[in-house]
């Protein structure tokens, strides 16, 4: 909690470290605005890489403060400040701060690890897990996971807190490809007809397994970090109306995606699309774009990334 000393953010970045994690997060719930300076260098002078704070209380103009002068992860619930962000990012040349912004539509989601939709509400420990490779049958999801929740425990024992849960979202990471999954595991390339039924089959395998879960459990279609997204929308199987189709189905349909925007007022109508979607599904939706004006643009820390066409 951000009224805290930090002492337990040591404890647990010493535990953390111990299981050599691919990345360690630390969320804090919502300090209101006063508060939020002291939280964030609490943080840092910590060597917290991944910071997860500004939330619910902020408006645009306050979250572009902190993420360009922090780079700590935040959200935004309201289409047009999320428009009014991106807009400050692209004339001020800043399109890389996009991936520190969400835009949650439906709803929040709590005390996930992923960043940096989730809200943190209650102390203790989550994890999630790159597992698109080790998936050769859906039955391999309750394994992978339960196999997370032993770590999780573990971790969150040696602290005597609590364990929250594993977040079971499929979430790629380079080649580790959530699309190559749904290959081997459906014989369906991504954007052909049935795509939506295989992506729904794997949530529901996510949803069915036995271990404790938390936050999204969902899969997730990050553009810029699935190399073979890359691929598919490179060779044109897959484009911008799929993504928002496929949110249907999965929690970030559309996340870390460069469009190519010539129309601010066409793209703030395809949020409110996705705004429907999330109404209409009943569950919470995330989006991160990159506004850009180039066919390639080269997101911070996963390379050259195909742009969508509004």
């Amino acid at each position: 909690m951000w009224n805290d000393d930090f002492s337990l953010v040591d404890q647990f970045l010493q535990r953390a470290e111990a299981a050599s994690p691919l990345t360690i997060r630390v969320s804090v719930s919502p300090p209101p605005p006063h508060e939020a300076e002291r939280v964030i260098a609490s943080l840092k002078e910590r060597g917290v890489k991944y910071i997860s704070v500004i939330h619910l209380y902020y408006d645009a103009d306050e979250v572009y403060r902190y993420v360009s002068q922090y780079n700590v992860f935040a959200s935004l619930s309201d289409v047009g400040e999320y428009i009014k962000f991106l807009q400050k990012i692209y004339t001020k040349g800043e399109v890389h701060l996009s991936r520190y912004v969400s835009l949650m539509l439906g709803g929040a989601v709590f005390n996930s690890p992923y960043f940096p939709a989730s809200i943190t509400t209650q102390r203790g420990v989550s994890v999630s897990l790159l597992y698109p490779s080790d998936l050769e049958s859906l039955d391999d999801v309750d394994r992978v996971l339960k196999r997370g929740e032993e770590i999780g425990r573990q971790i969150a024992s040696s602290l005597g807190v609590e364990f929250l849960g594993v977040d079971g979202s499929l979430s790629p990471w380079g080649e580790e490809s959530v699309a190559k999954a749904l290959e081997r595991l459906f014989q369906i390339r991504l954007g052909e007809p049935g795509s939506h039924h295989a992506i729904r089959r794997l949530n529901k395998a996510i949803e069915s397994a036995r271990a404790r879960k938390v936050g999204f459990n969902e899969v997730m279609l990050p553009l810029a970090e699935d190399e073979e997204l890359k691929r598919l929308v490179r060779a044109g199987a897959l484009g911008l109306d799929k993504f928002v189709s496929y949110t249907s189905v999965c929690i970030p349909g559309l996340d870390m995606a460069p469009i190519r925007v010539r129309d601010w007022g066409a793209l703030k109508k395809m949020l409110y699309d996705l705004a429907a979607v999330a109404e209409a599904k009943g569950r919470p939706v995330g989006v991160r774009i990159f506004p850009v004006d180039v066919d390639e643009y080269d997101v911070e820390g996963f390379g050259a990334t195909p742009s969508l066409r509004l």
